[in-house]
């Protein structure tokens, strides 16, 4: 597992939808989500991560137990 990328997401974060959700960190690059997953949560401009686990991406967000597989856009 390594850290690909970490930091804060811009504006409101309501948790993953579909694989039309995207997240963008405020250092500007945008990542997908790759995968069916929903799992509501709201919070503004949280910390976030996003890591490499066996050649898949996987977005962290932080107040949050999941993660889910995400795609650089």
């Amino acid at each position: 597992m390594s850290i690909v990328e970490e930091g804060q997401l811009k504006g409101s974060f309501k948790g993953f939808k579909n694989r039309e959700t995207v997240f963008e960190f405020y250092a500007g690059k945008t990542w997908k989500q790759n995968e069916y997953k929903y799992h509501y949560h709201y919070a503004y401009m949280p910390r976030a991560k996003v890591i490499n686990e066996g050649g898949r991406y996987y977005l962290e967000v932080e107040g949050t137990n999941e993660k889910v597989e995400v795609k650089r856009v």
